[in-house]
């Protein structure tokens, strides 16, 4: 039914929980959960559902976020908020786009997505990126052909987000530290 992968980093958040979703689309309402990534202190935890069915999966997931520990920290928090929430899942936390966004609308631009802030290595040799447009399908493939490798790469995306935005909250603390 489940998934996971875990992995201890070479540094960590001291307190609360950086979470990061990959659904099959934008809709809380009606797309679904296919995925839930977390680093809390240095462990970077990822569950995925292996299965069709949501309900198993998301009850896994209620069971374990309350025993998150707390601040929750996401980018774009509101979008997590509003899955777990359409899900049963209530959380509060710090929205690591926030200060972004704000910059942005100082300067009127566009709103960042997390990897307009930070590119990835591979964008450099011209090699292909898995980005969470490419989630759903990935899904959806792997759902036909029960092939692995299509779970991995959706992992290996939000292993990515989770790295990026881990950057963010260490990097850029004091922008946090307010909100």
């Amino acid at each position: 039914m489940i998934t996971s992968y875990s992995r201890e980093l070479m540094l960590g958040i001291p307190q609360g929980t950086l979470i990061d979703l990959e659904t099959t689309g934008l809709d809380a309402d009606h797309d679904e959960v296919v995925l839930f990534g977390y680093i809390q202190g240095s462990r970077l935890g990822i569950i995925c559902r292996n299965s069709e069915e949501e309900v198993p999966f998301i009850s896994q997931l209620a069971e374990l976020v309350p025993t998150l520990p707390r601040p929750f920290y996401a980018y774009n928090l509101s979008f997590e908020k509003g899955f777990l929430r359409a899900k049963g899942i209530d959380i509060e936390g710090i929205d690591l786009f926030q200060p972004w966004k704000e910059k942005a609308e100082a300067l009127y631009l566009k709103w960042p997505k997390l990897d307009e802030l930070f590119s990835h290595a591979e964008h450099y040799f011209n090699e292909p990126v898995i980005s969470g447009r490419d989630v759903p399908l990935l899904w959806q493939r792997f759902l036909h052909t029960r092939d692995g490798n299509y779970l991995q790469q959706i992992i290996r995306h939000n292993e990515s987000d989770l790295l990026r935005e881990l950057y963010l909250l260490v990097y850029y603390r004091d922008s946090y530290k307010s909100r």
